[in-house]
């Protein structure tokens, strides 16, 4: 596990020193389908009442000081075409810790009888904080070896949300500014800009059975474009389904609605890396309230 842990350091160190290095920087979740607002502002206020979902996950587990993160988010309607949201969320890997607030804006336009276009804006703030040179003893005064505190990002996003009964496209780029938080001038510690495109379809089996694949492609520029798809099947009181993030993980998925309101989400990562060897996967919880009211259990917007 030590060992596990050394490299995982020394993979912050490589992140956050070379010049122009660049990778896939933003919170992970693999139940992003049943909280968007997370990668697309525009996704605010989309849904007919007050939405709280909260987050955690622990990822390969069994690994010393493996990525854990934790994001709660709100959201809801404030006019016809208005919608305001709220995301905060923690992220720790090693030496590095990264908390934000995001606050996000929608405004929508009816496109058809039932769809609509939603235009989203956010912007909030990144709090960084790294911790190098208590995980290096063998290099004092090396001044590629330093630490980061409570460093002050801000930053704006901004996304486009096609929505109908029972469909939705997407695309939005949530932090749209480059940041440098290193306070070395030779090196460059990089938040790049990310872009995401998202879709997903709700089919009727029947009055109470619902079909849901979905899909998420994200884009750094100079890094690999990756992707997750997911298949999600919905009876009235649960969901059971699977996920794939390209070259990663195998994800199962599991929901329960408690209630109208209450749904609790399960999900858990089989690693598809070398890593698989050392962890025990990954694991997540999800709670989520919705607080409008609905008559029928089963209608597909329910599901996005």
């Amino acid at each position: 596990m030590k060992k596990i842990s050394f490299i995982i350091y020394i993979i912050s160190i490589l992140f956050l020193n070379f010049d122009a290095a660049y990778g896939q920087q933003d919170v992970q979740f693999s139940q992003y389908m049943y909280n968007p607002i997370e990668i697309n502002p525009a996704y605010a206020g989309t849904k007919e009442g007050f939405i709280m979902t909260g987050m955690v996950r622990m990822q390969w587990v069994g690994i010393d000081d493996a990525p854990k993160s934790q994001t709660f988010s709100i959201h809801s309607p404030i006019h016809k075409n208005m919608g305001l949201g709220f995301t905060a969320t923690n992220d720790k890997a090693g030496p590095l810790q990264q908390t934000m607030f995001y606050w996000d804006y929608s405004y929508q336009i009816d496109i058809g009888f039932d769809s609509r276009l939603s235009f989203g804006l956010n912007a909030g703030f990144h709090i960084m904080n790294l911790d190098l040179t208590s995980r290096d003893a063998y290099h004092p005064g090396d001044p590629e070896i330093y630490n980061i505190n409570n460093r002050f990002l801000p930053n704006v996003g901004v996304g486009l949300y096609f929505y109908t009964y029972n469909y939705y496209i997407g695309i939005s780029a949530p932090r749209l500014l480059d940041q440098n938080f290193s306070p070395q001038s030779t090196g460059q510690a990089l938040l790049v800009r990310h872009y995401f495109f998202m879709a997903g379809y709700v089919f009727d089996l029947d009055e109470v059975v619902k079909v849901k694949p979905s899909i998420v492609f994200k884009y750094t520029p100079n890094a690999p474009m990756s992707f997750d798809f997911s298949m999600n099947l919905y009876h009235e009181r649960w969901g059971i389904g699977f996920s794939y993030r390209h070259e990663d993980a195998f994800v199962g998925l599991f929901q329960l609605f408690l209630s109208q309101q209450l749904s609790i989400g399960y999900s858990y990562d089989y690693t598809l890396s070398d890593l698989r060897h050392d962890s025990y996967g990954s694991h997540e919880l999800m709670l989520r309230y919705d607080f409008s009211k609905r008559t029928d259990r089963c209608r597909p917007v329910k599901y996005f």
